[in-house]
């Protein structure tokens, strides 16, 4: 059980004070492991996890064993709520690409929270607007945007969730992610190591210069930030702050 109020995830800190209470004794810590899958399309989601740190992938496998269409997931966002309130299996495979640590909660404590506070809903609602942003125009991006303007997209995505300047990330988890050839991604990144934008590291990127790295990106990079900037503007509870919530009595299997 968490102690103390003091996670980074977005989706714990966008609560009110009484409402990180309601779901403070449902939640314990836990560690990502990089390689971990978390859960598989078409399986059952009975945990709802929110990343501190660390970074997971959702992605959609074929059956030749390969995949792509990533969504990035870290501290600024919740793993299995969707599935969780809608009590429906999980839309995509999740793995752990970055580790870190996390909290979790069950499904069943989640969706007990969602009847018992509006606030809570209301965050959730945001959360998941922000990851369905992300996937529609990583769709738009896998089918408009060259290799090298996707992976400046994603490193820019990466370090915003809090990585550092070195990421931890080879280029063939970069190809898995993007659904290309390891050679294609090899060929890209190497451009931008050229230019003196990144340098790539056996088991990890650097990047050397962020502003140039932003240049190299196409639009998606910074459509879904507006998106997501404006969407978490305001807090939940100044909007709801004369809205009376519903009291439910049922409590979590």
């Amino acid at each position: 059980m968490l102690t103390q109020p003091s996670d980074r995830n977005a989706f714990l800190a966008g609560l009110s004070a009484a409402d990180y209470e309601l779901l403070r004794p449902h939640l314990t810590s836990f560690a990502l492991i990089a390689g971990e899958r978390l859960h598989e399309v078409g399986a059952g989601v009975d945990q709802v996890v929110f990343p501190h740190s660390g970074l997971v992938a959702m992605t959609m496998p074929l059956r030749n064993g390969g995949g792509g269409g990533a969504v990035l997931l870290g501290r600024d966002a919740v793993l299995g709520g969707l599935e969780a309130a809608a009590a429906v299996p999980a839309m995509s495979d999740a793995e752990v690409y970055i580790g870190g640590r996390a909290a979790r909660m069950s499904a069943s404590a989640f969706r007990y929270m969602l009847d018992q506070s509006s606030i809570v809903r209301r965050v959730a609602a945001r959360h998941s607007a922000a990851l369905m942003v992300q996937a529609h125009q990583t769709a738009l991006c896998n089918a408009a945007h060259p290799v090298e303007a996707r992976i400046s997209r994603w490193l820019l995505e990466i370090l915003d969730r809090g990585s550092g300047f070195d990421v931890p990330l080879t280029q063939s988890t970069l190809a898995q992610m993007l659904g290309v050839q390891r050679t294609t991604v090899n060929l890209a990144a190497g451009h931008l190591e050229s230019d003196g934008v990144i340098k790539c590291r056996r088991g990890y990127m650097q990047i050397v210069r962020r502003e140039q790295l932003e240049r190299h990106a196409c639009e998606c990079y910074r459509n879904v930030k507006a998106y997501t900037s404006h969407l978490f503007a305001l807090p939940a509870a100044a909007v709801l702050a004369t809205t009376p919530d519903e009291t439910v009595v049922r409590k979590p299997a």
